[in-house]
């Protein structure tokens, strides 16, 4: 369909920031051809969103243009969203996208929990790295396994022994400990008892 652009509305958004966003666009202009939509930040809150869509649809010269539908987004990670998708959900992901980045929109595709139940992130999520390996070096670290190698094996001992990090993460992760999700840096990993 070939589409005649309407002063004011913006197609193609030039951000190099990933501030959650999404494009809305009224439906009575984009069925007779004509682009009328804009960028909105979705970290504004649902109210605010809603003001913008009216504010979209007002600008309209299209006989009582009521419907809309968001027609791209950007700064949600992993997560797909609808044309048809709850503005209340829209700000409700983009505040934890906002507050815990993209680990938290990738939690919340993977996990497939209800809004109300998102306030388990925090307990979830056990932060990102570059590999499974990685994360189970990161617990030897913690708990100070690799200091009572030193104090408790004789030295001429050490050298022979070893922690199987490699081993220990998947066999953690065969065990539900824990589950991951890629990242663009490697991988998410969340409890996987939460």
């Amino acid at each position: 369909m070939n589409h005649e652009h309407i002063p004011g509305a913006q197609p193609e958004h030039e951000s190099t920031h990933t501030t959650p966003s999404i494009y809305v666009a009224s439906l009575a202009d984009y069925n007779n051809g004509l682009l009328l939509g804009d960028w909105i930040d979705a970290t504004i809150g649902a109210d605010a969103i809603h003001e913008k869509i009216a504010a979209i649809l007002a600008r309209s010269k299209e006989f009582a243009p009521e419907e809309w539908a968001i027609h791209d987004y950007e700064g949600f990670g992993t997560k797909h969203l609808g044309e048809y998708e709850s503005i209340e959900y829209v700000a409700a992901l983009a505040e934890g996208i906002e507050k815990y980045g993209e680990a938290f929109a990738a939690w919340v595709d993977y996990s497939g929990l209800d809004v109300e139940d998102w306030h388990y992130f925090e307990d979830a999520y056990l932060g990102e790295y570059p590999d499974l390996t990685a994360y189970a070096e990161q617990i030897v670290e913690d708990l100070g396994w690799r200091d009572l190698i030193d104090e408790h094996v004789p030295e001429g001992m050490k050298s022979y022994v070893r922690i199987d990090t490699e081993q220990m993460a998947e066999d953690m992760r065969l065990g539900g400990e824990f589950y991951c999700v890629e990242s663009d840096a490697g991988i998410y990993v969340f409890n996987g008892h939460i």
